[in-house]
């Protein structure tokens, strides 16, 4: 029996925790250091700025030097994350506390686009990585991670969030090693198998910051790039402030994550199933549909009347999960494999410029407006991306799906 996607399983699984013992709580603890909602979204702002261009360089460096680079690369990412849990459980102030958590927080949002990319990087030269599955354990073990910190929090603190990232960080680490050892143990079994090719040494430059090159030879998908940090703008309103939101509707730190695990639980059937569906529908059909459940959770939770009902609309989280792995496939689809690492790395920095836009502005829209205001604004971004996305998607071919 093949151990690959079972090593792709625990790599995700242990991100995944991780994010949802640290980021989904970041809030938690820098208001426990004395910081208010505007600065919080303005540090995890500069953070997703961070995040957003070190995915479009290091996408760029990691196209051009391979597979390995990209596994010495995860490798050092998951070894930072570690050291940084280990401090910060050793307690320190706060003025050195805070950076490192920010760190944390860039790596986290760093982490998925160079993921996904081992994976299709793999699977386009014939490696058995069920993508669905490996990203479905992530949402399992973010569901299952943000219940138990919510409730270790309670009792403990928020050194409870850097002794369990500190246990998942090394856990990481070994999924990384475990991964690429069980693709080139499976490429070893094949005499016949070809292995992707090295990059000329030496003939192609790597470009800091925009491959504007990129971007006009695939101008379609660079219009759906735009599509997507609408959507990723919109939807991050509730995932970045969801304490605060669970808060107003008269939760606590248990009540978000619950909150939390019901949408991670909701993404998890998606994620799993997706391999057997996907050929119901082609990928840019998948992906718009996942835009119009996007916006249908939105504006139910700007609706929703009390805590039960705000937590009953996280079931349509569903529609992330499809969004994730039908637009990782659906990049899979458009762009040849001598671009693959760079298309995903810009996929996933839409995303992450999303997210740094819904930073910057939620704070503010918080401390001035309030929840209603957060939740309607991120209602209309969803609609304007769901627009966007829906004009620019190409058919994808379905035999690539």
């Amino acid at each position: 029996m093949s151990t690959i996607t079972p090593s792709y399983s625990l790599m995700q699984g242990a991100e995944w925790a991780i994010d949802g013992c640290l980021y989904c709580y970041s809030s938690v603890f820098l208001l426990s250091c004395g910081l208010n909602n505007t600065l919080i979204g303005v540090l995890l702002g500069i953070a997703a700025g961070l995040s957003f261009w070190g995915q479009i360089f290091f996408g760029e460096l990691l196209n051009r030097r391979g597979r390995r680079a990209l596994r010495g690369f995860l490798l050092l990412g998951a070894g930072v994350l570690l050291a940084d849990n280990l401090i910060l459980l050793a307690g320190i102030p706060r003025g050195g506390a805070v950076p490192l958590f920010l760190i944390n927080c860039l790596l986290l949002q760093l982490f998925p686009a160079f993921l996904n990319s081992a994976a299709m990087c793999e699977i386009q030269f014939g490696v058995p990585v069920n993508f669905g599955v490996g990203r479905g354990t992530g949402s399992l073990g973010y569901a299952l991670c943000s219940v138990i910190v919510g409730r270790l929090l309670l009792r403990f603190g928020t050194s409870a969030m850097f002794c369990v990232g500190a246990a998942l960080s090394a856990a990481l680490l070994v999924g990384i090693l475990w991964f690429f050892a069980s693709a080139d143990a499976y490429r070893a079994q094949r005499p016949g198998f070809l292995p992707p090719p090295l990059p000329p040494e030496g003939k192609t430059p790597v470009r800091l910051g925009f491959d504007v090159s990129f971007l006009r030879t695939y101008r379609r998908y660079t219009l759906l790039l735009g599509g997507c940090v609408l959507l990723m703008m919109g939807h991050t309103y509730m995932s970045n402030f969801i304490y605060q939101i669970v808060a107003f509707k008269g939760g606590n730190e248990e009540a978000t994550g619950v909150a939390s695990a019901i949408a991670a639980c909701a993404e998890v059937p998606v994620l799993f199933l997706f391999g057997r569906v996907i050929g119901k529908l082609r990928c840019d059909q998948w992906l718009k549909l996942s835009c119009v459940l996007l916006t249908a959770k939105m504006l139910l939770a700007y609706f929703s009347g009390n805590l039960f009902l705000l937590q009953s609309t996280e079931l349509l989280q569903l529609g992330y999960a499809l969004f994730v792995v039908s637009s990782v496939y659906y990049t899979g689809a458009v762009i040849p494999h001598r671009d693959a690492i760079s298309g995903q790395a810009y996929l996933n920095a839409a995303s992450t410029l999303g997210v740094l836009l819904s930073l910057l502005t939620g704070g503010i829209l918080l401390d001035c407006f309030g929840v209603p205001a957060l939740l309607l604004t991120g209602a209309g971004a969803l609609a304007a991306g769901t627009v966007i996305l829906f004009c620019s998607a190409e058919p994808a071919p379905p035999q690539t799906c």
